[in-house]
């Protein structure tokens, strides 16, 4: 003989199960993912957007050992300094080159060494402005050894380009 409260306890247990898979299944269906949600706090819309930058760092002549020693403290100050405004630097220094390639009357040609010798350090960052990352290329210390400093603007090629 069958236990009927047995069985009222198994009708209810999967209609409890079925009634929770619905409720998931329209959840699912009528909710936007958070992800793709595009609100931002209201301090945030005031702010200006980031824009990418590069500094490029070529140098022009060997370090003597005590320019060395000095360059060290003054560009560990420079980092302080920038990241004192709120910048985030993201620093890159080049090892040897291990190849060099071009094309040259239809096939590729390779040459050991660096087509740029002098091409050291790339440090990303993000600024507000063109003005504010001029000032921090400005205030490097290594203009003081001969280093040249190159400010560009990068994006990703994986974005989208905005059209005008």
């Amino acid at each position: 003989m069958k236990n009927p409260l047995r069985t009222i306890i198994r009708i209810r247990r999967g209609a409890g199960w079925l009634a929770g898979l619905v409720l998931i299944f329209l959840l699912a269906v009528h909710c936007t993912p958070i992800h793709s949600q595009t609100t931002a706090p209201t301090a945030s819309l005031k702010e200006k957007p980031m824009k990418h930058y590069a500094l490029i760092f070529h140098t022009t002549r060997p370090f003597t050992p005590e320019e060395q020693q000095r360059r060290g403290p003054e560009i560990l100050a420079w980092v302080k300094t920038v990241t004192d405004k709120g910048i985030t630097l993201d620093p890159r220094n080049f090892g040897e080159t291990a190849g060099s390639f071009s094309q040259e009357q239809g096939g590729v040609v390779s040459s050991n060494g660096s087509t740029d010798p002098a091409l050291a350090t790339i440090v990303f960052f993000d600024s507000p402005s063109k003005e504010q990352a001029l000032e921090i290329a400005r205030i490097h210390p290594g203009l003081h050894y001969g280093v040249t400093v190159e400010v560009r603007e990068w994006n990703s090629p994986r974005a989208p380009v905005a059209t005008p």
